[in-house]
């Protein structure tokens, strides 16, 4: 089902400045508090990502529970668009990742293969690949920025010990524009 046909682009364009301005505001709100994997956590994910991410990606603990669904998504689901954040563990804004509960090492995977896809693509135009994945795609689970950290956190999962570079597979996908 696709949706795009049915919001002009001058919609498409507010909403991703919308979401443009939810990331750097929210990851702005969430500083005070973050913290950088522990050395621990960083030599599990050293063979899958450069040293920059693992040291320069935060992560800080949201105390009073999931994301609330910001305006801007609350009025595309009133226009047929089915995504709520609160269903998510951990949501990463730039660098930085918000999180409610403690995080399965996979989780934190998937989270910060979107730190190399922000890396990668800058706010802006991660931003925009991402509301015009939901949109034309319609749903959270197909969006091809979540498909590839999906894909990337299922090839960990199922063998942690065989490594790969996950800015690469990244890389690959923007060279290949898959999303």
């Amino acid at each position: 089902m696709l949706f795009t046909t049915s919001f002009p682009e001058n919609d498409i364009a507010r909403y991703v400045n919308e979401t443009a301005t939810y990331i750097k505001t929210q990851r702005e709100a969430y500083l005070p508090d973050a913290a950088p994997l522990s050395p621990r956590e960083q030599e599990v994910f050293r063979p899958f990502f450069n040293e920059g991410i693992l040291r320069t990606t935060l992560f800080s603990r949201k105390p009073d529970g999931p994301m609330e669904t910001p305006a801007f998504l609350k009025e595309l689901n009133d226009r047929g668009v089915a995504f709520s954040w609160d269903r998510l563990e951990a949501i990463t804004f730039v660098d930085m990742v918000v999180f409610y509960r403690d995080l399965e090492p996979n989780i934190q995977f998937h989270e910060l293969v979107h730190a190399v896809q922000y890396q990668k693509l800058g706010l802006k135009q991660f931003a925009n690949k991402y509301v015009r994945g939901l949109l034309s795609r319609g749903s959270y689970e197909k969006i091809p920025l979540e498909a590839n950290a999906r894909l990337l956190e299922e090839k960990f999962f199922k063998d942690p010990t065989q490594a790969f570079s996950v800015e690469a597979e990244v890389q690959r996908w923007i060279n290949e524009n898959k999303f």
